[in-house]
Formats: C-alpha cells, structure tokens, sequence
C-alpha cells in the first residue's frame, strides 16, 4: 500500500511543477525594461506628442531656452498691425491648448487682432511619470459608440481635482519657469508685439508674477491676467500677496466665488490693490459664466473687452473694483 501511495505523490508533486509559471531569464527582463522606460514619459512629454499630431504644424513653435527646444502654439493677429500679444501659460498639469480659457482664448484673440503664444511651463524637477495611455481603435468601438474625436492625451479632466498632486518646487524651478517666461515675451516682441499681456492659470499666475516682479512700465508685460491664481505649495516666499501687491500695472483677476474659500480670496486680494493705490486692478466673477454651456467662449469674449478697454487711453478711476 506504501508504493502506490508513493507513486501518487510523485505523480501530484511534477503536476504541480509543471503549472508553475517559470521564471524570466535575464534576457527577457532586459528586453522588456526599455519598453517599459519608452512609455514613461513626463506630464509635458506625452501632451506635446499629443499636440504635434492634433495641431496644425504652422500654428507650432518651438522656443530655444537653456540648451533645450520648449514647444509652444504660436498664432498671428489676423490685421496686418497687430493691436499686441498675449502670451498664455497653462497651469501646472496642463498643457498649451488647455480648453479652459488658453485654448479658446488664443483663437478668440488671434482672430480679435493679437499675436498669442501659449505654453506650457517646464516640469518641475523629480516630477511624477505617467503611463501613455492607448490610443483607442476605431475599428473596435462598441456598436453605436462613436471614436474619439481626439487624442486621448489631450482629453485630460480640467478640475483641479483631476490633476496630479503638485510636486516640490525649488528656487531653482523658479529661475528657469521665470527665464523661460521673459523669453517667450521676447519672442511676441520680435513678432511687432509692441505691448504684451500675460495671461496665466492657477500656480503658472504665480510664478508669472515672480518673474516679471518690479518690471519697469516700457517692458513686458504691460498688463497681466490671472485665472483662479493660487500659490505652490512649496513655494513660501515670497507670499502671492505681496507678489500682487508690487503689481501696480493693469491686472484682470478671474475668480469663482461660488465658494467660501473664494469669496475670501476676492476679499483679500481686493484689499490688498486698494491698500497698495493699485487703481488698474479689477476682478471677474467666473461664478456666474461657469453655469453657461458656452462659458470659455463668453470668458474669451470678456478677456477680448479687457483687453480692447486697457489699450485705449486710460481713464483715471478713483480704487481698484470689480469688473462690470
């Protein structure tokens, strides 16, 4: 009884052997890791891709800074004199064709009479990867689904809860966002841009402020717009406050006082231009906009009229207020 039962055991114990997986050789593991480094690519890596493919190849530029080709969305004033520039940066996690405001906000100033540049700013340094997502196959889409109708890289959600948590920050990001803010006014100024306005989104407001801080009157930007501005975490000093406070040309804050915490900043920033004199300064409720189905078309339409109002010969205007 001993040997069959012998037998049997050895009989269960090479089964089992034979569907355990074996284990990859060397070989192997080497040729599948530079598979797996080419899809790692960085936030900015993988939308430029997306861009260079979805947008037209004269509307793309790419801007020379510290060694480095840095891809940006350049179009023309349709006039022949253009009324300025307008230089568009995207906020952290986003990218140059954002549809929140720089998207729709290049076209609409474009075609309105101004040359606009839209970017990016760089990674910040150890900055997370992500995994390029597939593209989907048309030919495989459920009955009745229709194919995407652009590249997925680019349909990014636009709340800030959808964006990655921020990376630190250094002094020495700083620099190189701020250097490559003043080249890119540069390169409006070469196209005849004579004055330039900056626009920038959430934390790119801030490090837009900190690179044109104590600019002299005759140098761009000559006026600046912020969309729901917030400080980097890791970015203590200096505080936006007072960034906004030594900001005494003509500035358009867009806010979203739906919330309490908005409401606060409206409040604070309001005090902080009447304290400084700072007359030129206005705010835009987004609240009421937002609840349009047409609200980036109507935000442009707006930034458009600042725009028009702030190169006309300025009217002395007794504190700073709220946009009408």
């Amino acid at each position: 009884m001993r040997l069959p039962a012998l037998i049997a055991l050895l009989c269960l114990a090479s089964h089992a052997a034979a569907q355990e997986p074996s284990a990859p050789t060397p070989d192997a593991a080497a040729a599948s890791a530079p598979s797996e480094r080419v899809d790692a690519l960085s936030r900015n890596a993988q939308y430029r891709n997306a861009l260079q493919r979805e947008i037209p190849t004269d509307e793309q530029r790419q801007l020379d800074f510290n060694g480095e080709s840095v891809f940006g969305l350049f179009l023309p004033a349709a006039r022949p004199q253009p009324l300025g520039g307008v230089l568009l940066i995207a906020g952290s996690g986003e990218h140059a064709d954002w549809p929140e405001l720089i998207g729709p906000a290049r076209r609409q100033l474009s075609d309105a009479g101004w040359h606009t540049l839209a970017l990016t700013l760089p990674d910040a340094p150890d900055g997370p990867t992500i995994i390029s997502p597939p593209i989907a196959d048309p030919d495989n889409q459920p009955p009745g689904e229709a194919p995407p109708a652009a590249d997925p890289a680019l349909l990014a959600g636009s709340e800030p809860a959808d964006a990655p948590p921020e990376p630190p920050v250094s002094l020495d990001y700083g620099t190189a966002a701020g250097g490559l803010i003043n080249a890119a006014l540069q390169v409006l100024k070469a196209e005849g841009a004579e004055q330039i306005t900056l626009v920038a989104r959430r934390d790119a407001g801030y490090w837009a402020l900190l690179a044109t801080d104590s600019t002299p009157d005759d140098q761009p930007p000559q006026a600046m717009v912020l969309y729901e501005v917030r400080q980097p975490a890791a970015a203590e000093r200096p505080s936006l406050g007072s960034l906004m406070e030594g900001w005494d040309k003509p500035m358009l804050e867009m806010l979203d006082s739906s919330s309490a915490l908005g409401q606060a900043h409206a409040a604070a920033h309001l005090r902080i231009a009447r304290r400084a004199g700072h007359s030129r300064y206005r705010q835009l409720d987004l609240a009421p906009i937002q609840r349009s189905a047409v609200a980036q078309e109507m935000i442009a339409k707006r930034l458009q009229g600042w725009l028009e109002a702030n190169y006309r010969p300025a009217q002395a205007t007794p504190e700073a207020s709220e946009a009408p």
